[in-house]
């Protein structure tokens, strides 16, 4: 073949060996990036970031909506002592805080003019009666006129009206306990003059101590009697009572848009309350029992929605699993694996085998939409979404993205700073454990209060 054939037949197959390499070279570069090839410095792309997570299966329990409020304690029996009559306090008999019963006396005012002016008056009461019987006994014995007794009769009466009225004067003069009860104020001191209608005394009936809330109207369809409150007294060291709803006033007071509610305590309380202390009631309006629960801070919120992540064992992806052998012809995979210096680092890498450590199960975080039902102060009912085989996220979880690789783990430092939380946001989430904890533990301890009778 001459010179200028063999330069036209590299012209023609020039193209075709310049469209071989390249073809070669793009099978090389699609190939995805197997483990074997991971481990040529593409490892650090490759490799899942596995998150450390808190979790625990949902609970089972019962849950009650509450209505909380603040009020204070109120007796329904109050009465307030006044005078009735003008005069000058000469003794008081009582202190605040003493217990009175009906009928006692409380204080006493200055009565030597009315007593004087009562012995005038049983004078005259006398004198009456007797010029009334002489009457009386003329007219029988035809000497005397029918008008002349009359006279009589009249001023004997209005005699007898005078004494009576100056009796009720002297009586009046002494301050009586008109209910039994405690004393919680008192007004006068001796020596004091004192007018009618002049405070002297407030008076409680213990026994009369109430719980008054007053709802927002929108309430009102879940309130009925009977239904049971948690009453806690700060004055009393945060004591807490159990009350009763036993009066609803249906009518919405149209300043507030509340209704009112009185609560009654149980028997045998009463002496160790505090008229007008401060209460911090919390109705229960509603009970769901054996409801699937969750703690609320496991929620989460986007959108108007909430959320949970479910954690489930999955199997491992192919990749994981094994080395891949590259696909193609087997001159292809010869081709894709005479790169220079390959040969080498595959030699060095060291055998696959028994001696490898186990590998972790592929846990998977997902999230998953649920709805709600009702919610306490720390935990809230799920009614659609999980089970009770799910195993729910409970700390770390406001990092995490849906299908994101986990570990399940109870160290809370390491969540802590694997999700980006600050010393403080850790302290808060390991307290709010705590607390639930602590709330399983009551939750075992005392049976759950009931929504009504």
């Amino acid at each position: 073949m001459s010179f200028q054939g063999s330069a036209w037949v590299m012209q023609k197959l020039l193209p075709i060996f310049l469209l071989a390499m390249l073809l070669l070279g793009c099978g090389k570069i699609g190939n995805p990036i197997t483990k074997k090839d991971s481990g040529r410095g593409s490892k650090e792309f490759q490799e899942e970031i596995i998150i450390p997570v808190e979790a625990h299966l949902a609970e089972r329990g019962d849950i009650s909506a509450h209505f909380e409020t603040t009020t204070r304690i109120v007796a329904e029996n109050r009465v307030e002592v006044v005078a009735e009559a003008i005069g000058e306090c000469v003794k008081v008999n009582v202190e605040e805080g003493d217990r009175v019963q009906q009928g006692q006396v409380l204080a006493e005012l200055d009565k030597k003019d009315a007593l004087a002016n009562l012995r005038q008056l049983e004078i005259q009461v006398a004198q009456a009666k007797s010029s009334y019987e002489i009457a009386e006994h003329s007219l029988a014995e035809g000497l005397g006129a029918k008008v002349e007794r009359d006279n009589a009769k009249f001023s004997y009466d209005q005699a007898l009206a005078n004494l009576k009225a100056q009796r009720l004067q002297v009586e009046k003069l002494t301050i009586k306990a008109p209910i039994s009860g405690v004393i919680t104020q008192r007004a006068i001191q001796e020596g004091q003059m004192v007018a009618t209608a002049t405070p002297l005394f407030s008076i409680v009936d213990p026994e009369s101590f109430v719980v008054e809330i007053r709802p927002p109207e929108k309430e009102l369809s879940r309130l009925r009697k009977g239904q049971r409150a948690k009453v806690t007294i700060d004055a009393l060291e945060n004591e807490e009572f159990v009350a009763h709803v036993r009066r609803i006033n249906p009518a919405v007071d149209p300043m507030t848009g509340t209704i009112k509610v009185i609560l009654d305590f149980e028997e045998g309380v009463h002496d160790r309350l505090r008229d007008s202390a401060f209460a911090r009631v919390r109705l229960i309006m509603e009970t769901h029992e054996h409801a699937l629960i969750v703690p609320k801070d496991v929620l989460v919120e986007e959108s108007g929605r909430k959320y949970v992540f479910v954690v489930r064992e999955e199997e491992p992806k192919e990749a994981e699993s094994g080395e891949e052998e590259p696909s193609g012809d087997a001159e292809e995979v010869d081709a894709a694996r005479a790169v220079p210096g390959e040969a080498d680092t595959d030699a060095q890498r060291p055998p696959e085998g028994p001696s490898e450590k186990p590998k972790e199960p592929r846990l998977v975080a997902h999230r998953v939409e649920v709805q709600t039902g009702l919610e306490d102060s720390n935990y809230i009912e799920i009614t659609s979404g999980i089970d009770d085989d799910s195993l729910i996220v409970t700390l770390g979880q406001h990092t995490l993205k849906d299908d994101a690789r986990v570990r399940i783990t109870t160290a809370e430092a390491e969540i802590a700073a694997k999700a980006d939380l600050s010393v403080e946001e850790a302290l808060m989430a390991a307290e709010a454990k705590r607390a639930r904890e602590r709330e399983r533990e009551d939750r075992a301890e005392e049976p759950p209060l009931e929504a009504g009778k």
